[in-house]
């Protein structure tokens, strides 16, 4: 299933759909959002992307997650240096992408300059 779309909303009512055809309890549906949000919202403010392709698959009981978007090269699941600070200690910016990190059991990155084109895959 692949989705040319613009917003957040479009996203959400994509992961709902996702969750219910292949009946996946609500906690594994909350992490598809929260994973979902985090990565979308960072690639439409950090990059000149105005849409985005959203695939999402079921696996040997994992959910892929592949968001493509054509932009210059930005990779939105690079978390940076928190220094090994306690969470309220740590500075304003890359505290979803932590929780991202930590909810992923892979994340792959890869850019093709030829056609800007920017594909995460996140397994779950």
């Amino acid at each position: 299933m692949d989705f040319n779309l613009h917003t957040l909303d479009d996203a959400f009512a994509e992961i709902d759909k996702h969750c219910q055809k292949h009946h996946l309890p609500e906690t594994v549906c909350y992490n598809i959002r929260l994973v979902c949000e985090e990565l979308i919202i960072n690639l439409l403010k950090h990059t000149t992307a105005t849409s985005y392709h959203l695939n999402l698959s079921q696996e040997n009981g994992l959910t892929l997650i592949r968001i493509g978007y054509q932009a210059d090269e930005f990779n939105p699941s690079v978390v940076p240096e928190k220094k090994n600070k306690p969470v309220e200690e740590m500075e304003y910016g890359g505290l979803g992408l932590l929780l991202v990190n930590s909810l992923a059991k892979k994340i792959h990155y890869h850019y093709d300059p030829k056609q800007s084109l920017n594909v995460i895959q996140i397994t779950l």
